[in-house]
């Protein structure tokens, strides 16, 4: 007899700013770190020992390193918790405070002790590929993303900034997604893809001084 496995609600999170706790000082917690770090988040680290990555880190000011094992009250005041550490104790621990004060919490390779997993992830500019099996084959994961992401090509990165260009100086409305689809999908695409960045570039301008002078996309 099989167990349901749950589904998961995939989002991407703006930690920028925020305040994140993760408990544990080893190669796993090395990994959350930088990854939190990366997306902004003002971390600060409980463990009585760490690697030499995050104690650099800490060095430089980048993370706040507590150097001592956990203690109860630490989830206190932080918006998101993560525990990378071999005590099943103490992770038990942890999953408590947190849930009581209604944090969310990650447990490193403990499905049952997660209200969140983090699938693997590839970044190619603003572009972000995550794969996810809701913490059953994190290698599954990863072999998969790689090859997902080997899909990416630089065109497609500048397709991506280019539409957020456009995005923050175009009104809303459905003449700006049908033009942002035929960024996407149409020859404007498929000009950057052949790297003829100039043709592309006027023919967007082409089309800019069309949505300025007609009021009707092209």
């Amino acid at each position: 007899m099989t167990t349901a496995i749950p589904v998961d609600y995939p989002i991407c999170l703006r930690l920028e700013g925020r305040r994140v706790l993760l408990v544990g000082g080893g190669a796993i917690a090395e990994g959350r770190a930088l990854a939190l770090l990366e997306a902004g988040a003002r971390l600060q680290l409980v463990a009585p020992s760490v690697t030499e990555v995050l104690a650099k880190l800490a060095g430089e000011g980048r993370l706040d390193w507590v150097s001592r094992a956990y203690e109860d009250g630490d989830t206190r005041g932080h918006t998101l918790v993560l525990t990378a550490t071999d005590d099943a104790s103490v992770n038990q621990r942890i999953v408590t405070e947190a849930r009581a004060r209604g944090l969310w919490v990650n447990t490193a390779d403990e499905p049952e002790l997660c209200d969140f997993t983090l699938p693997s992830v590839e970044r190619r500019g603003p572009i972000t590929v995550a794969v996810s099996t809701a913490g059953q084959a994190p290698a599954l994961a990863r072999h998969l993303r790689r090859a997902l992401a080997s899909h990416i090509a630089p065109h497609h990165v500048l397709l991506a900034r280019l539409s957020g260009w456009l995005r923050r100086q175009l009104p809303r409305g459905p003449r700006r997604q049908q033009l942002l689809k035929r960024l996407a999908e149409g020859d404007l695409g498929v000009l950057l893809a052949r790297g003829e960045q100039a043709r592309a570039f006027a023919r967007l301008r082409t089309e800019l001084k069309h949505w300025k002078s007609s009021g009707e996309p092209t």
